[in-house]
């Protein structure tokens, strides 16, 4: 197939709640940008089932152009990831669920991967977070005069409508989803989890026990994905609610309370609040042995709308592909009123925990003090 063929959008299911929690939709892939997605998706609910979620306009389009050998906007974070390391979740997925021998149309064809989000039940409040995705984070959202979630849940007999023998893997997000209440029901969904491979992206305060342990111990295969956000007061500032030193000692529980675990990596995702921290981090976890891949931040606490003295600030120490990828593909320009949305999240969480950033990152807080 061509550079931008992805098999995802004919056999993945990704789950999730719309933007106002009034409904479940489904979206391309995790690495899909949100905001193109938003833009393109039309009515992604589920009011006329799973199948014909898959096969709106939008998703046809996407599957046409991949297709057609036409680069798909929402895809950029793949492509980038390809230009610089020469790998991607596009490639690792056509190796996962090769399709070339079939006979492909813009329909959707079966489900092999299912991503779901749960709930949104969560028990921290990290700062790039919001209500959507944690229910700590309602007052904060509310003291900063942002949309304040409900509390959503995902029902698990929403997949009865599929053909559940097909599936191969699954990956749970959240929320926490090792917190959830769905958790078990929904993994009693599949008789037979010696079938199934499973994919947690936890924060690695929770250590599953009885049956639901039981269960995952059966799977075919169990991978974790550890969130994190730096190392020590870096992520425990950024990740309010988590101590980096709990979280490596956890993660050796999870990582050594398995027989059947085929890869185990730690996610940091680096933020206007902790991104010149990135080489210590990096290295860091190269040092101690330890597999680690980046996520970007996006909205509220995205380098997109940073001034220019933040990303010489940042490159003087961080200049890295990765690094320099981020503010590109963000397309930085500075927006003051944006900028000053990200001091005031600053001020109303320090405010709120009795904490102060000069204590967690010295650095970011005297470069905020010299150019106020």
């Amino acid at each position: 197939m061509n550079k931008y063929f992805c098999s995802l959008p004919w056999v993945h299911l990704r789950l999730d709640q719309n933007f106002d929690a009034d409904s479940v939709g489904t979206s391309p892939c995790c690495k899909f940008n949100y905001t193109e997605w938003d833009r393109i998706k039309g009515d992604n609910s589920l009011k006329d089932g799973i199948n014909a979620s898959l096969n709106t306009t939008a998703f046809k389009q996407i599957r046409r152009d991949m297709l057609d050998g036409n680069s798909v906007s929402g895809c950029i974070d793949c492509y980038e990831d390809e230009r610089i390391h020469g790998h991607s979740m596009r490639t690792s997925s056509n190796a996962a669920y090769p399709i070339r021998n079939l006979e492909l149309t813009t329909d959707y064809l079966h489900t092999k991967y299912i991503e779901i989000s749960l709930d949104n039940t969560c028990n921290l409040e990290c700062k790039m977070c919001s209500s959507f995705h944690s229910t700590k984070l309602r007052r904060r959202d509310e003291l900063l005069g942002d949309y304040v979630h409900p509390n959503w849940v995902t029902d698990p007999d929403l997949l009865d409508e599929l053909d559940l023998d097909r599936v191969e893997y699954i990956k749970m997000v959240g929320g926490e989803p090792l917190l959830s209440r769905n958790h078990l029901p929904f993994l009693k969904k599949f008789p037979d989890p010696s079938r199934l491979s499973l994919l947690y992206n936890t924060n690695a305060t929770i250590i599953p026990r009885g049956e639901t342990r039981d269960i995952m111990a059966r799977a075919k295969e169990l991978n974790f994905i550890i969130s994190c956000d730096g190392i020590y007061k870096y992520n425990d500032y950024q990740r309010w609610g988590s101590d980096f030193e709990t979280i490596i000692a956890n993660s050796y529980k999870l990582r050594h309370g398995f027989d059947n675990i085929k890869w185990f990596t730690f996610l940091n995702t680096f933020t206007l609040l902790n991104l010149n921290a990135y080489t210590q981090t990096v290295e860091w976890f190269r040092d101690a042995g330890i597999e680690t891949m980046s996520n970007w931040g996006q909205g509220a606490l995205s380098v997109a709308h940073a001034p220019d003295w933040y990303e010489e600030w940042i490159l003087e120490s961080n200049d890295t592909p990765e690094v320099r990828s981020y503010f590109i593909r963000e397309k930085r320009v500075y927006d003051p009123i944006k900028w000053q949305k990200f001091i005031d999240l600053i001020a109303t969480t320090d405010a709120m925990y009795g904490t102060r950033l000069e204590d967690y990152n010295p650095e970011l807080a005297h470069q905020l003090y010299i150019h106020k």
